[in-house]
């Protein structure tokens, strides 16, 4: 993968007397690269215990902490981006499914 599938652009704006940071993350590669990998991981079948579900942008991953008041990397967490990711609205985040 390339480093570039994890470059975050940060801007901080003062507005009215407040301090807006907004991030942004292009995401295009991230998605050519779920779609690669979805054409060739193997699919559950048999002894594997563990696969690749998805590739998630780390904004997308922020945001989804703050709305689950879990981090990441928890097992809260971790439920949490299962049901996100089962949801059509997320498909492009997905490699295999679940």
């Amino acid at each position: 993968m390339s480093d570039k599938l994890y470059d975050v652009n940060e801007r901080m704006i003062e507005q009215d007397g407040k301090l807006i940071i907004r991030r942004h993350q292009e995401v295009q590669s991230l998605l050519d690269e779920n779609q690669a990998l979805a054409d060739f991981a193997p699919s559950a079948h048999g002894d594997a215990k563990f696969r690749l579900a998805g590739c998630i942008p780390l904004v997308v991953a922020e945001q989804w902490s703050a709305e689950c008041g879990e981090a990441i990397g928890t097992q809260g967490f971790a439920a949490y981006v299962k049901r996100k990711l089962q949801d059509g609205d997320f498909a492009r985040l997905r490699v295999k499914g679940f």
